[in-house]
């Protein structure tokens, strides 16, 4: 048997364990955050109408979470609770708009007297990383959706 003296030395047990950590270690530091360890926000969205003397008409919000779910997914969850002026002639109802990555809005509708509800839905984030909420109701002419500001929540 013949053994060639310019071969590396094959490493110990141990020796190749310390090897292995340290280099998973350097690479983690070289990779980027995945978008599953990014943020979760609070969210708190709001919608409100006052009638000529100052008395709530309406009075729609949304509390609760935005958080990446998965490298593409956002979850929202929290509570819609809302005030509708009773004086209205037909039901009323509320609304939680939420953005999809290719720009659509989708929405989680409700009567106001059915609130407050349990919001818990997923969806699809833009490549930066934002998602956009609003809320509203059916506070217009003709029972048309009049809408508090949209909401940008940035996770990464």
């Amino acid at each position: 048997m013949t053994t060639n003296s310019s071969a590396a030395p094959r490493p110990t047990g141990r020796m190749a364990r310390a090897c292995a950590t340290a280099l998973a270690a350097v690479s983690a530091a070289l990779l980027p955050v995945s978008s599953a360890e990014a943020a979760t926000l609070d969210a708190h969205v709001f919608y409100g109408k006052t009638d000529g003397l100052g008395n709530t008409q309406y009075d729609v919000r949304f509390n609760g979470t935005v958080s990446s779910d998965g490298p593409r997914n956002y979850t929202v969850k929290g509570v819609l609770d809302a005030y509708c002026h009773h004086g209205t002639i037909t039901g009323q109802s509320v609304t939680l708009g939420y953005r999809n990555w290719n720009g659509t809005w989708k929405y989680k509708s409700y009567w106001c007297t059915d609130t407050p509800v349990n919001i818990d839905v997923r969806s699809e984030r833009h490549e930066n990383g934002s998602v956009e909420l609003v809320v509203g109701a059916t506070s217009g002419i003709a029972n048309t959706y009049q809408y508090g500001n949209v909401v940008f929540y940035q996770i990464g």
